[in-house]
């Protein structure tokens, strides 16, 4: 059984860590509220973002199997890459533009890989 929502949560989870990472008032104040503040720790955040990121490029991969279209993985791929790179490697506003881009890109790309599967799968039905 594969599981479909891989690509959605893996996204969800990087986007989350990414946007800890950098400091989203909105984020870090939730946390904080909550009484988890030390979650804000790159130690916890790097590897949730990056065990997301591929729980993401699985569930993209799995979907690739399922539809054969290679679009929406190579999309995620570039938006990963983007989100972890404006992580990890950038600072400053340019670091910004790329994790938001990326999150955005990777939204993009779960929301085309669940059209390709909703098609296939009523093609599917309807032969």
């Amino acid at each position: 059984m594969k599981l479909r929502i891989a690509d959605g949560a893996g996204v969800c989870g990087a986007t989350f860590a990414a946007l800890c990472c950098a400091g989203t008032p909105i984020i870090v104040g939730a946390l904080g509220a909550a009484g988890l503040g030390f979650v804000r720790k790159d130690g916890i955040l790097w590897p949730l973002m990056l065990t997301s990121l591929a729980l993401a490029m699985w569930g993209f991969w799995q979907g690739r199997s399922l539809h054969s279209r290679s679009g929406p993985l190579v999309l995620g791929a570039a938006g990963a890459a983007s989100l972890a790179s404006g992580v990890l490697f950038v600072h400053g506003p340019p670091a910004m533009t790329m994790i938001y881009g990326g999150a955005l890109v990777l939204v993009g790309a779960v929301a085309w890989n669940i059209r390709e599967r909703r098609v296939c799968v009523a093609r599917d039905q309807s032969a």
